[in-house]
């Protein structure tokens, strides 16, 4: 058994399987060592030719051509057009970018960092990859590094899952909303989702893994290799979580954190969260980064109000004053998805109405125009829904978000459509 393998997977897989799946984590972690996060062509040419081919073009064993290209053009593809047509250019252009970057760590030394720390690659194709990140479509991760116990990994379900984000420097208040929130929030079963940071996040982490009663208490992502714990001084925080829970990090090992890659981070933590809870942040905060992310991804966001005099809670204010957040003050409003209609449905005159008829029947104004605007069977664009709603982008996210914690549109990541009642 390699390091890329974990032993229950070691236990599920056919020969065959399992070693085709090793050739593909240990492709995914040559593209993970090479290319940047987030990169659409990347993306797209893993989709186009696979990890295998991919990781062969970016480490240089196998030379790009323009033949390639055509025979994948000619296979078709789900991708843009525009990015099929750049795709070739795109990825000549970062190969000689990347020349460096091939000449760095190599896949068993990846494996020996792994072995001395007990790190785990988790890819796309296992069995146990977490089915919401599929939801960030051309910037989803390559793979993730892990550390903990991988079986806790069936226990990650979106639905069952809550972000809790917000400023380093927390106030006594922010203290208390925090451990009363990701407290009520953990005890009821959720796993609770943060950056492993000072402030907010480490106190969020530190609850639930008091107070959980989910099998899986807590996760952290770190914008940096999970091998290095920062900040420093929350090593013994991290260390217990890897006893309960887990910590990932699409970085590779031994890389350091730098400001782009927290907010990198970012979107993991919106992505694998059914909501995202924002406690206290400034006016300009990562922590509404992740809630930019939330809103992107059709993903409601509460935002915690504040004294109105503490520019620890101006971000907060921000988000709730431009109705990109709900006010929340009780985690019970999560569980019930309280404060996304205006008023109770009123009764029909002709007998009991169903309830997705109640439910449309009392849409605000805005909500009713995007619904409307929904197609039924086939997904939409957010750019061809707005041209008919003709609404501000982030007006219309959280509309769409609202309407999907209603269970009255659903998306694939790349669009929206109605939800159908079954």
């Amino acid at each position: 058994m390699t390091v890329y393998e974990t032993e229950p997977q070691k236990l599920e897989q056919e020969p065959l399987e399992r070693e085709q799946l090793e050739a593909v984590r240990r492709a995914r972690g040559e593209i993970m060592r090479i290319a940047d996060p987030e990169d659409a062509y990347v993306t797209a040419l893993i989709q186009l030719c696979g990890p295998t081919a991919t990781a062969d073009y970016l480490t240089g064993r196998r030379e790009l051509t323009v033949s390639d290209m055509n025979e994948f053009f000619e296979a078709g593809s789900d991708l843009p057009q525009t990015v099929m047509q750049g795709l070739y250019d795109a990825v000549q252009h970062r190969l000689e970018r990347w020349t460096t970057r091939r000449q760095g760590i190599t896949a068993e030394q990846d494996a020996r960092f792994a072995a001395a720390y007990s790190a785990w690659l988790c890819v796309p194709e296992d069995q146990d990859w977490p089915a919401a990140l599929h939801d960030l479509a051309e910037k989803a991760p390559y793979g993730l590094w892990g550390r903990g116990d991988r079986r806790l990994l069936k226990a990650l379900r979106a639905d069952q899952s809550v972000a809790v984000v917000g400023s380093r420097d927390l106030t006594s208040y922010g203290t208390s909303a925090t451990s009363h929130l990701a407290g009520d929030l953990a005890s009821a079963g959720n796993t609770i989702i943060s950056g492993g940071a000072f402030g907010v996040d480490a106190t969020a982490h530190r609850t639930a893994l008091a107070v959980s009663t989910a099998h899986l208490p807590t996760v952290a992502f770190m914008a940096c290799g999970v091998d290095r714990f920062y900040p420093r001084q929350n090593e013994k925080l991290l260390d217990e979580i890897l006893q309960g829970g887990l910590i990932f990090s699409e970085v590779p090992l031994g890389q350091s954190p730098t400001r782009y890659r927290f907010l990198q981070r970012n979107r993991l933590i919106a992505a694998i969260s059914s909501a995202t809870v924002v406690v206290e942040a400034r006016w300009r905060s990562g922590a509404l980064n992740t809630a930019n992310h939330a809103l992107e991804l059709g993903r409601p966001v509460y935002a915690v109000p504040g004294p109105i005099f503490s520019p620890s809670s101006e971000g907060c204010h921000r988000l709730i004053r431009d109705g990109l957040a709900q006010l929340l003050t009780d985690a019970r409003q999560i569980e019930r998805g309280e404060l996304l209609l205006s008023e109770e449905p009123e009764a029909s005159l002709f007998g009991p109405a169903s309830a997705s008829q109640q439910l449309t029947d009392c849409l605000r104004d805005v909500q009713r125009r995007v619904w409307d605007a929904l197609p039924v069977h086939r997904y939409a664009s957010v750019e061809k829904i707005n041209a008919i709603c003709g609404l501000p982008l982030r007006e219309l996210l959280v509309s769409l978000s609202q309407l999907k914690t209603l269970e009255l549109a659903e998306t694939n990541g790349a669009g929206w459509r109605k939800k159908e009642k079954r």
